[in-house]
């Protein structure tokens, strides 16, 4: 007898981010030649930061040890540390399964990372759920993700232009970063509008180029001047993820924009970027078979469980990536849960960690009823489909 289910269909939503188009399979896309960039050290760079180096990845995927080769990827975000050296940045390494039709599932770190590696491991997940395999279904597979420091002086514009674009962080760094794209007369102060007011503003049509698959990324950098009337001039593209209609449409857009009359800038930099479509969770099985398991009704009547977006694991809702977990824990009759397990997530086990938070944050009334093995699943949606489930509560005892 299967054992009964709390069937929990929690619809976490995620910010939405760009609409997209229809899945696509695409090869991985090589970069442009970059513009140069200036090597000189800005000033405004804050103090410390020229010690700082970036951390370039290379991945390696393998299966039963074996090289696999992506038909899709994107680019892994740049990290960074204090004067690094070669050797001392730990490996991120995940492990994951591939599915029949190419889809990587059971994503998980094969060792937990803490701090600044966490992170890292984090966004590799997220990355890892939107690449595409050939070859059928596949299983014992791992992605190793090396590190090779650069100091950010005599990073190449390469490395640059993917930190400012990929990693799309804030603070000293970047602005560092920024300065080293802009020029070494740049004057824009690192504001796009030159610190001024907005005129006319003209967006990227993120429907041209070649869009991205369902959860996958595309990147653009450009960097213009700003003429005493307050129009761009001089737009070109410093470097991109390869999709050239996209950059000349980002070029147009900038090139569109008009703010207000003062003195000429140059070197202003932005970075513009879209998402693929949302990528929609795998298949949720049967709940297992529990022969001890016992969540009568009443349980069910007691348990409130209110879908929190926090548990929602950043790095895959920012690519629209959704997922869901299978949680299994007991109930009390004086409305304590205990014992919670997760026993399944997919397409990767941080939305297991983001399912168990929900479940223990769940409030149950006294009764006269415990409840030895219920199992709640903790659906996440990206929020880019018309039709997100709401909220329901439902018993199955087949």
């Amino acid at each position: 007898m299967r054992a009964p289910l709390i069937l929990l269909g929690v619809g976490l939503t995620a910010w939405p981010l760009t609409a997209a188009a229809a899945p696509q399979s695409l090869p991985p896309i090589p970069y442009p030649p970059p513009v140069a960039v200036s090597p000189h050290r800005a000033d405004g760079d804050a103090a410390g930061v020229e010690t700082m180096s970036l951390l370039r990845p290379t991945a390696q995927a393998t299966c039963d040890g074996e090289p696999v080769r992506a038909t899709y990827s994107d680019d892994l975000a740049v990290q960074t540390a204090q004067s690094a050296s070669a050797g001392e940045t730990p490996d991120t390494v995940i492990g994951f399964s591939i599915a029949e039709d190419g889809r990587t599932l059971d994503i998980k770190p094969v060792q937990p990372a803490q701090g600044r590696a966490a992170t890292a491991g984090a966004d590799v997940q997220a990355a890892l759920a939107a690449w595409r395999f050939a070859g059928g279904a596949r299983r014992d597979c791992l992605l190793t993700v090396s590190y090779s420091p650069v100091r950010i002086a005599e990073a190449s514009s390469g490395d640059l232009l993917r930190y400012f674009a990929v990693t799309r962080t804030t603070g000293p760094i970047r602005d560092a970063v920024a300065n080293r794209l802009a020029g070494p007369e740049a004057n824009c102060g690192g504001d796009r509008r030159g610190g001024r007011r907005p005129r006319t503003v003209s967006y990227p049509d993120n429907f041209i180029g070649q869009r991205p698959p369902p959860g996958g990324k595309a990147w653009t950098v450009v960097r213009w001047n700003i003429n005493a009337q307050g129009r761009a001039t001089n737009v070109q593209t410093l470097g991109s993820s390869g999709d050239r209609a996209f950059d000349a449409e980002t070029r147009r857009a900038v090139a569109a924009t008009v703010v207000a009359a003062g003195p000429p800038r140059k070197g202003c930099v932005y970075n513009f970027y879209r998402t693929g479509p949302a990528l929609p969770a795998p298949a949720m099985p049967d709940g297992p078979d529990e022969p001890l398991a016992s969540c009568p009704a009443d349980v069910r009547a007691r348990l409130q469980i209110r879908p929190n977006p926090e548990t929602y694991p950043k790095a895959f809702g920012d690519r629209q990536i959704e997922g869901w977990a299978l949680v299994q824990f007991d109930v009390a009759t004086w409305g304590q849960l205990g014992n919670v397990t997760l026993l399944d997530a997919q397409p990767a086990w941080a939305f297991g960690q983001g399912g168990m938070a929900t479940v223990r944050s769940a409030r149950v009334e006294p009764g006269t009823t415990p409840g030895v093995g219920c199992i709640v699943p903790v659906r996440y949606h990206s929020g880019a489909r018309e039709t997100d489930q709401t909220t329901q509560v439902e018993a199955s005892t087949d």
